[in-house]
């Protein structure tokens, strides 16, 4: 007894930050003049002297040892408060008083809108797809090698469709359509006229300012300068008011 109250003297002189004055729970059931483990960390301990008790923390690394009445390094110190937030191995978790709902495997369905608003655009066909959008025109671009196939401009980017059902695009309506109403010039001159070993030019069945190109059996779409028109006689460009144009077609 003797050696706790020496050491309980040198303790309380060498105790620097310590709270002074309290009246501490934890000093309840312990004798005066003792030292009792802190509720609240297991490195302060609490010493236990009426009015005049302190609060006191061990070094870092140590633990406060109730047993010993001393600080000693943590690994030997058995503290509770570490056993607190600690699950009970042997014990099960709780079931859920309720069980969750089964999923419905059923997926949700969508409302069918009463009034839908349709943008009546009408298609226009163009030789290049145009840098920006127009949102008043559906822009297309009929494909060269092909009668069935077309493109669709977005973005200033053709992207690549195709007529089905032996259908082919018409360039007049920016629609696939009949191959007697789409007139495709693939169709009229590629199988007759514009063979491997040829190189010729022919005229554009509906617009003026284009013609066909065919070199060694490819044939190619391309367009006069603005205001100008294929001549059938002449076979060139010229301009639109002294253009003979192939079926007295006179607009592009």
């Amino acid at each position: 007894m003797h050696r706790t109250w020496l050491y309980s003297i040198v303790v309380v002189c060498s105790c620097l930050g310590c709270a002074w004055g309290d009246v501490f729970e934890e000093c309840s059931e312990s004798e005066p003049e003792s030292f009792v483990a802190s509720w609240e960390s297991c490195q302060s301990y609490v010493y236990c002297d009426g009015d005049d008790s302190i609060l006191g923390d061990c070094e870092a690394g140590q633990y406060f040892d109730p047993e010993s009445g001393a600080c000693d390094d943590a690994a030997n110190v058995k503290c509770f408060l570490d056993e607190v937030d600690e699950p009970d191995a042997e014990e099960e978790p709780d079931e859920p008083e309720t069980p969750p709902a089964e999923l419905d495997p059923t997926p949700p369905t969508m409302e069918t809108p009463i009034e839908v608003d349709i943008v009546q655009a009408a298609p226009v066909v163009k030789p290049s797809c145009p840098n920006t959008d127009d949102p008043s025109q559906v822009i297309f671009m009929a494909n060269n090698d092909s009668c069935t196939d077309y493109y669709l401009c977005y973005h200033g980017h053709a992207m690549q469709m195709q007529c089905t059902n032996e259908l082919h695009f018409n360039a007049k309506t920016g629609q696939c359509d009949l191959p007697e109403n789409a007139h495709c010039a693939l169709d009229q001159f590629a199988s007759h006229k514009c063979l491997p070993h040829m190189t010729d030019f022919f005229p554009h069945p509906d617009k003026c300012s284009y013609f066909y190109y065919c070199i060694k059996g490819f044939l190619t779409l391309q367009q006069c300068p603005f205001y100008y028109g294929w001549d059938i006689e002449r076979r060139s460009c010229v301009h639109l008011n002294v253009a003979k144009c192939y079926g007295n077609a006179r607009r592009a």
